[in-house]
């Protein structure tokens, strides 16, 4: 709550009790009522703005950690490059082999860096 909104609650309560004072002791339970109401709203302001901050503050995270996401893409990748290697050496030449992993590393990379974005 700002200063101002302070400073103007305790003028109407000052207001108030000022206005039982003229008013005599058959308007007391009408003023306590008030009162009341006025502190009850101001603690139910208070709550409320320390709930939301907190709720902000334990917002949980959505989806997966990239840390996770990164080594199973590592792995996968590690994966399928023993039989993807195992294919290209006993049916392809084996200067092609260089080539094979140069695109296992570069779609490793890519897919890294696009986690980033």
């Amino acid at each position: 709550m700002d200063d101002h909104s302070s400073t103007q609650r305790r003028d109407e309560l000052a207001a108030a009790l000022r206005a039982g004072r003229e008013l005599g002791p058959e308007y007391d339970e009408a003023l306590a009522a008030s009162v009341v109401e006025n502190v009850d709203s101001t603690i139910d302001e208070k709550v409320r703005r320390q709930v939301e901050v907190q709720l902000r503050k334990d917002r949980p995270k959505v989806g997966v950690p990239s840390n996770t996401v990164r080594l199973v893409l590592s792995l996968v990748t590690l994966g399928l490059s023993v039989p993807i290697t195992a294919i290209v050496v006993t049916l392809g030449p084996p200067d092609v082999l260089p080539l094979v992993w140069l695109g296992m590393i570069a779609f490793y990379i890519v897919s890294v860096l696009g986690l980033r974005r």
